[in-house]
Parts: structure tokens; C-alpha cells; sequence
């Protein structure tokens, strides 16, 4: 499919979820499907502005996982002209503005979410993307900052910007991720004012959700995030439901989370050879990953409650494959 200038392999895109598609996890998923395109989690502009090896390993091998996005989170515009330059040595295919993310470090920094509600600063932020970067730009949005009444005003901005295409996330800012308050309706709306390809994002389990998602608001693709922690075969499952009509049930069991685990330590290693500037060792990093992940993968296992909460407590490699093993 085409997204704006890029060529991709289909309309599913893995979200960039903080502390979640790292990129074991990002390698992980497409292991089991093809995914059109991944994310790298939002890297802070003053950061890199100010420090910017503290972001190396989030870049690293980066040009192994094309097409491949990485998103930006700031307001200060020297900031993101500083970031984008530094960038430029990478080989990546999206710079991706963050524009929505709810977290009070992101409010109470005038980032993020909070940029919805400072629309002429976002307008400079977009307008100087384009205008210094090498690489297509896409905006992360919500619906709004604590209601849809910017919509208009947010779909005129984007429109004058020059970015190549957006993704938007059907709740507000003030919603967070409370499922109740998906909004359908402002993404369609909001679609029907860019002149762009958008992007759709939220509450999407399956195929049939991705169907009626699609259905319902006339987005160009779709974006999947905390679907996929501990069901890497999600986008598969879609991309059959799109050409079967067959909705595919997600199965979980220990042998399956023994299989996921192993090929999980295969990606982590994959990704750590070679890897350098980590702020701590190779095998915390491991652990860390492995011991997240594994959580995922036993949830809606029957009697796996206290298994999860021994797998949290888990203080190396060997006590973690023991538990997983021994069930």
C-alpha cells in the first residue's frame, strides 16, 4: 500500500508504545507476520540536544528493520532542529511528531498531549519537520486535549504543514487508554477534513475489530499497540481476516509461552551483538526484556496469576527460564 511517499507491504502499523516496542520487541512481532511498518518509541528532543549518546541503543540496527519510523517528543523548536539534524546519519524511512502522548511527564512539560492545546507552537513544530528533515514526516494525535472542539482548527494545521501523513488515536488526552471512551466518529471526521492519508489507532484485538475500524472511519491503515504485547501473531491473524473473513482466536498456553520465550531470547540476542553504550549490562538488559515479555505471554493462562507474580520477582536469566519451564 502506499502512505503518503512510502511503498509499504500492507495498512498494519506496530505502534510506538514507550518501554514496550523496543527493538527485540519490534523484531519479535514480525518474526509472525508481515508488519508494513514499525515504530521507534518517542526519543525526547532536549535529550538528544543535550546528551545525545544516552539515545544511541534506541537507534541501533535501526536500518536492519526498514520501513521503520522514529517519533520525536518535544516543544522547543532549537530542540527538534538539534534532533533532527543528529538523525540525519541514520538510515530510518518516518520522522514521526508525538503530539499526543497523555503521561504528566508529557503535560507537565508542554509536550506531547499538550501540544493539542498550544496549536500555533505544534503548527511551528510541524512546519519546521519538514522543513529540516530528509525523511517523510508523520504527526501522532489524539482527538483533542480534553474535547474534539480543536478538530477543525488541528485539521487545518495539518493541511498547511507539508507533513506526508497522520495517525490519530481515538480518544482524548484527558481519556488516556480507558476503553469506554474510543471515539470513532472525530477519526472519521478527521479524515474527511486532511488532505492526507491518516493513520487509525485504538482498541484494535483482532481482524473483525480491524474491519469494522476500517469501516467505520475511512483511514488508510490502521496502527496496533497494546494488542500485540503477548500476541506477536495479531497482525497475522488480521492480515487472514482481511483475506479469509475469518476472525482467528489468539490461544494461550505454557507451551506457547515457552515457544515465545525462546524465540524472544533468540531476538534479544540478535539485537545485542555487537551493541554498545548500554547504560547497564547485556544481561539486565535480557532479563528486563525477557522478563516483561514473559508476563505477556502468560496472561489468560488458567492458574498463571501467581506464575506472573513470581515471574515480576525474578532476579536473573536462569530463575526465569526455570519458571517458565517447569510449567
Amino acid at each position: 500500500m502506499k502512505l503518503g511517499p512510502l511503498f509499504l507491504e500492507n495498512n498494519l502499523i506496530l505502534a510506538p508504545m514507550l518501554q514496550v516496542s523496543t527493538a527485540p520487541f519490534r523484531r519479535f512481532c514480525r518474526k509472525f507476520g508481515n508488519i508494513g511498518l514499525v515504530c521507534v518509541p518517542m526519543l525526547y528532543t532536549k535529550r538528544i540536544e543535550t546528551h545525545s549518546r544516552s539515545v544511541l541503543r534506541y537507534l541501533h540496527k535501526i536500518e536492519e528493520e526498514r520501513p521503520v519510523s522514529v517519533q520525536l517528543i518535544g516543544s522547543d523548536l532549537d530542540a527538534l532542529k538539534s534532533s533532527i539534524d543528529f538523525l540525519e546519519s541514520y538510515q530510518f524511512d518516518v520522522l514521526d511528531i508525538n503530539a499526543g502522548c497523555p503521561s504528566r511527564r508529557a503535560i507537565k512539560a508542554e509536550e506531547g498531549g499538550y501540544l493539542l492545546k498550544n496549536l500555533d507552537v505544534l503548527e511551528t513544530l510541524l512546519k519546521a519537520s519538514v522543513k529540516y528533515s530528509s525523511r517523510p514526516v508523520s504527526l501522532k494525535i489524539r482527538t483533542g486535549f480534553n474535547n474534539t472542539n480543536n478538530i477543525e482548527k488541528i485539521a487545518d494545521i495539518v493541511n498547511r504543514s507539508g507533513i506526508d501523513f497522520l495517525t490519530i488515536h481515538g480518544r482524548t488526552v484527558k481519556d488516556r487508554y480507558l476503553d469506554s471512551t474510543l471515539d470513532l466518529n472525530t477519526i472519521k471526521k478527521i479524515k474527511s477534513l486532511v488532505k492526507i492519508p491518516v493513520v487509525g489507532n485504538g482498541n484494535i484485538y483482532g481482524g473483525l475489530t480491524a474491519k469494522k475500524f476500517l469501516e467505520l472511519t475511512n483511514v488508510d491503515a490502521i496502527m496496533i499497540g497494546r494488542a500485540s504485547m503477548g500476541n506477536p501473531e495479531i497482525f497475522q491473524h488480521i492480515s487472514q481476516c482481511f483475506s479469509r473473513g475469518i476472525e482467528s482466536k489468539h490461544e494461550t498456553s505454557f507451551s506457547k509461552a515457552r515457544k515465545y520465550l525462546k524465540l524472544y531470547e533468540e531476538c534479544v540476542d540478535e539485537f545485542l551483538d555487537d551493541t554498545i553504550d548500554m547504560p547497564f549490562s547485556h544481561e539486565k538488559f535480557k532479563l528486563m526484556e525477557l522478563r516483561r515479555n514473559a508476563i505477556w505471554f502468560t496472561k489468560n493462562i488458567e492458574g498463571a496469576i501467581s506464575l506472573r507474580t513470581r515471574i515480576s520477582k525474578t532476579r536473573n536469566l536462569e530463575e526465569l527460564r526455570n519458571l517458565i519451564t517447569s510449567n
